[in-house]
């Protein structure tokens, strides 16, 4: 299980909530988890479109995932982040640079070259799927549904299948 704080970003978190596995970051996450008022706010926009969405109030209030505003320091840091990236991307890459034991969570490509450039520990939709199966929250079977779903609603994965990378 995890040890660390995990920052998700929009997209990331998103994948969970509209393929219906937002039970696995309840498992894996439960007050470990952590979202930006961006994040937030980027994915609050989606609630009528995508009505799964809503979940996240769910995760938010059994702590799942706790809320959090930039600091000051990290406000400073946004601002330059966000010439480069998403409102969400650049909260997360802000958050964990100025926080000790950060996991960004992110599948955007220039947002993990942030984090490899500035030495911060990142996973996405794939790691977190494959961790599930090797911490046995999940069979492979239901980690590969899962992510045919996540493709279905438009994730771009780099793998069809869980058991390709297991």
């Amino acid at each position: 299980m995890p040890e660390k704080g995990w920052y998700f970003d929009t997209v990331s978190l998103c994948n969970f909530l509209l393929s219906r596995a937002d039970s696995l970051l309840k498992i894996r996450y439960h007050k470990r988890g952590f979202i930006t008022w961006e994040v937030y706010d980027e994915i609050c926009a989606g609630f009528v479109k995508y009505p799964a969405l809503q979940k996240l109030e769910i995760l938010l209030s059994d702590k799942t995932l706790t809320l959090v505003s930039l600091s000051d320091q990290a406000r400073q840091l946004y601002s330059d982040l966000i010439i480069h990236l998403g409102k969400g991307e650049a909260s997360c890459l802000a958050m964990a640079k100025v926080s000790d034991g950060i996991i960004v969570v992110t599948d955007d490509r220039s947002a993990r070259q942030q984090c490899n450039h500035s030495h911060i520990p990142f996973t996405g939709t794939i790691g977190i799927l494959k961790a599930c199966v090797r911490d046995g929250a999940i069979e492979l079977n239901q980690a590969d549904i899962y992510l045919d779903k996540m493709i279905k609603q438009g994730f771009y994965s780099p793998v069809r299948s869980i058991s390709e990378i297991i």
